[in-house]
């Protein structure tokens, strides 16, 4: 079995750029609860700071333009998550 996973990012300049890791989980947790937001905001200062996604649409609005929000499945396995801290 190949390890593969989901990951989130923006088509800019017909490249795509994966957002970052807490965002990609956020977003892969609503579309897996069927949870679609029309409205997630998030800041990601290489799109040009606070952005906007519209996962109904698939597009991703930012302060000075639009973007295709893009989910596509890669090989490996995911980024690890941060560590929970035990008490």
């Amino acid at each position: 079995d190949k390890i593969t996973h989901p990951e989130w990012g923006v088509m800019k300049d017909q490249e795509f750029h994966p957002l970052a890791h807490k965002h990609q989980r956020d977003l892969e947790n609503l579309y897996q609860t069927n949870s679609a937001l029309s409205d997630f905001y998030f800041w990601q200062a290489s799109l040009g700071g606070y952005c906007m996604a519209d996962m109904v649409q698939n597009i991703v609005v930012s302060s000075d333009q639009a973007f295709v929000l893009v989910r596509q499945i890669v090989d490996g396995a995911p980024p690890p998550g941060r560590k929970k801290k035990s008490k």
